[in-house]
C-alpha cells in the first residue's frame, strides 16, 4: 500500500509539473501573440489621414485643370506643382508616394500609389467633396478606376 501511495504521489507531482510547464508555455505563446499583434502595423489610420489630404490636393488640381489654359503636354508632376504653387504643403503628405493625374472632360482625378507605383492606394476626383476610392482596401493596381464624366455632374 505504501508503494502504491508513493507511485500516486510521484504521478501527482509529475502531472503537476506537466501542467505547470504547459501553463507557462501557453502563457508565453499568448504573450508572444499579443506582441505580434501590437507589432503588426495597421495603416488604416494613416490611409484615412492621407485620404483627407488628397481631397484638398485633388480640389486644387481640379481648379487648375478647370480654370487654367493648360497645354496637353504638361506632365503630371508639373501640373501638381502648378496646382499647389499657392500652398506647396498640399503635396507634403504624399512624399515617397507616386502621384498620377488623369485629366478628362475638363476635370482632374488624382491617384496615389505606393512608392514603386505598383499598388493603388487612394483615388479622388477633384470635382466632388467626398473621397472617391480607397483602393488600398481592395489591393488594387496603380490604375485609374474613376471616370470623371460619371462622377462629375454639372
Amino acid at each position: 500500500m505504501i508503494l502504491e501511495e508513493i507511485r500516486m504521489k510521484n504521478l501527482y507531482i509529475g502531472l503537476s509539473k506537466i501542467v505547470k510547464d504547459s501553463s507557462t508555455y501557453f502563457i508565453f505563446i499568448f504573450l508572444l501573440n499579443g506582441c505580434a499583434i501590437v507589432g503588426h502595423k495597421d495603416n488604416s489610420e494613416e490611409m484615412f489621414m492621407k485620404a483627407s489630404a488628397l481631397t484638398k490636393l485633388s480640389s486644387a488640381v481640379e481648379g487648375t485643370v478647370r480654370y487654367e489654359n493648360l497645354p496637353d503636354t504638361l506632365n503630371d508632376q508639373d501640373l501638381l506643382i502648378l496646382s499647389t504653387v499657392d500652398d506647396p504643403s498640399l503635396l507634403e503628405p504624399f512624399n515617397g508616394y507616386v502621384l498620377k493625374v488623369n485629366r478628362e472632360f475638363n476635370h482632374a482625378i488624382v491617384l496615389v500609389c505606393n512608392n514603386d507605383g505598383t499598388q493603388g492606394l487612394l483615388e479622388d476626383a477633384g470635382c466632388t467633396a467626398a473621397m472617391a476610392s480607397h483602393l488600398w482596401q481592395k489591393k488594387a493596381s496603380c490604375a485609374f478606376t474613376i471616370q470623371s464624366n460619371l462622377v462629375c455632374v454639372e
